[in-house]
This record gives C-alpha cells, sequence and structure tokens, in this order.
C-alpha cells in the first residue's frame, strides 16, 4: 500500500466510493455525488492500490475500491478536510469525524457503517424480534427451500449466458436471459441476480441509449442501486 499523500480530488474520489460501497460507473457517481473520477485520478488511485477499474459498454468505466482502498478510506474519515474545498464538502468532512468518535467508542468497523449500495436495502440481516422468526419446526412453503436460492439458477444463469453471448464477456439482454428461463419467477430470478452481481460473478450493467430500449428491454431490467441493468456479462478470462 502506497503511503504518498493524496491530492484533493483523489481524495475526495475515495469518499465517494467508500459512500457509495459497491462498484461505480462515473454516471453513477455524477448522480448521486455531482462527481466524476477523471484519468489522471483514476491512474493516481490505481498506481497508489487503492481502486480497480475496468470499462463497460460503449466505454464506460466502473471503479471498485481494494483491500487497501478500504483501509485507506478509513483514514479518511477521521481525517481533516483537504484545504480550499467547498463548505459542502468542510460540512461532509464534519460529519466523518462524528462517524470516526462513532467507529472508535463502539468498537465497530467500517463494513458496520457502510453495509450496502445506495438504495438497496439489506436482506441478510437477522430478524428484528423473535415474533418474526419461522420456527425451527416449521415446514418451508412449497417448493421453497428455506435460507438458499432456488435450485440451480444460478448455474441456469451461467448456461443460458453461454449459450446467448457471441464470446466470453459480451453483453447479453437480459430480456433474451428471461426467454431462456421462463420457468423461472421473476422474484427468484432477480434475487439471484442480485446476489451474482454483488459477488462480482456477473456484471450487470444499464444500456446508455434509453431512448431505443424496446418495452420487453425496459421490463426486464434488474434494478440495483436505483439504477436499471438491462445488460448482463460473465467474464472467463
Amino acid at each position: 500500500m502506497s503511503n504518498k499523500p493524496l491530492g484533493t480530488p483523489a481524495r475526495q474520489a475515495l469518499v465517494a466510493l467508500m459512500t457509495h460501497v459497491s462498484e461505480a460507473s462515473n454516471s453513477e457517481l455524477y448522480e448521486h455525488f455531482r462527481m466524476r473520477i477523471e484519468k489522471n485520478i483514476r491512474q493516481e488511485l490505481e498506481s497508489a492500490g487503492y481502486i480497480v477499474w475496468r470499462k463497460g459498454l460503449r466505454g464506460a468505466i466502473f471503479h471498485e475500491l481494494t483491500e487497501d482502498g478500504w483501509e485507506r478510506a478509513r483514514r479518511e474519515v477521521g481525517a481533516a478536510a483537504p484545504e480550499r474545498v467547498s463548505s459542502a464538502w468542510l460540512l461532509h468532512y464534519g460529519t466523518l469525524m462524528h462517524l470516526d468518535r462513532l467507529l472508535a467508542t463502539r468498537n465497530l468497523q467500517l463494513a458496520d457503517l457502510y453495509v450496502g449500495p445506495l438504495g438497496i436495502p439489506r436482506t441478510d440481516t437477522e430478524p428484528s424480534d423473535e415474533a418474526s422468526t419461522p420456527s425451527r419446526d416449521a415446514a418451508p412453503p412449497e417448493g421453497e427451500r428455506v435460507g438458499s436460492e432456488p435450485d440451480g439458477v444460478e448455474d441456469r444463469v451461467r448456461d443460458a449466458y453461454q449459450r446467448l453471448a457471441d464470446a466470453p464477456g459480451s453483453l447479453v439482454s437480459l430480456a433474451r436471459l428471461r426467454e431462456r428461463l421462463e420457468d423461472v419467477a421473476r422474484d427468484d430470478l432477480d434475487r439471484v441476480l442480485r446476489a451474482m452481481d454483488r459477488r462480482r460473478e456477473i456484471h450487470l450493467e444499464p444500456d446508455p441509449n434509453r431512448k431505443a430500449l424496446t418495452q420487453a428491454v425496459r421490463e426486464a431490467a434488474v434494478t440495483i442501486g436505483g439504477e436499471d441493468k438491462h445488460l448482463i456479462t460473465i467474464d472467463h478470462s
């Protein structure tokens, strides 16, 4: 991990990626924070070992913090604001300092605070009370497996993608994928796709040419972080 001091834009990019939690494109960063990670900043963070990035559809660039990046972002939580920044950033860094004290006094980790992508509620938390917890002896509803995804759906997603893709890593419409898996319930397939995307086993991406989308393509989208994803890719390299 590099100990070289970061410039103000790089520090702000770290805070933005930390706040976003999941992999973020420049369009997502602009939508949420009105900022983008320019090429020189991306190179600065990449050379320090703080981010990895990839190119998506039509040159869209996606960024994600590495383990060293998360560690460096943790130091940013307790740091003084960069010089000559706007009042909004001064307020944000002031809030981060309060969070730093909370993390220290409660012996919490950064992962306890930044728990999921923006706009996506956590679904992996424990039930809040015993009344909402099913009895251990209760039988699951017919056709449902408790604590797991429907049988074989992940493997079927991979198989359907392989059959539809022109080449490994190419983009496939979710509308076409759903046609291959039409017997899988919509909610079950959406849940599997989100889980696989979260684990980086697949990548779900929006189609930037929104005006040209058919109604079928729009209806087949999976919404993640408040953004509709219309395409799937699996990189087997």
